[in-house]
């Protein structure tokens, strides 16, 4: 029986998974890149869109804008890469 839970959250969660970093062409990105960096590597996005991401700072939760940017893949799934405040903060497969 703990098996067939675990295989089931598996699922459930499989639809996003982050990653370090990703290719676009010969050049990798990664968090802590600048979105100019992010740019000058793999060019415009397909698309963005804005969303909130709650932030704690010495104890103090904030609602943070994010601009999320869809990159597609010729191969497998998009990649987002969210971007707050110029910087490259995560970069997940969707």
């Amino acid at each position: 029986m703990g098996k067939l839970l675990l295989l089931t959250i598996s699922i459930f969660f499989s639809g996003i998974a982050e990653a370090d970093s990703f290719r676009c062409g010969r050049k990798v990105v990664k968090q802590g890149d600048s979105s100019s960096s992010l740019t000058k590597k793999c060019g415009n996005p397909l698309r963005k869109y804005s969303s909130k991401e709650i932030v704690t700072d010495q104890g103090r939760q904030s609602n943070v804008a994010v601009s999320n940017w869809v990159y597609e893949r010729k191969r497998g799934k998009d990649m987002i890469v969210s971007v707050r405040s110029g910087t490259v903060i995560k970069i997940q497969v969707d």
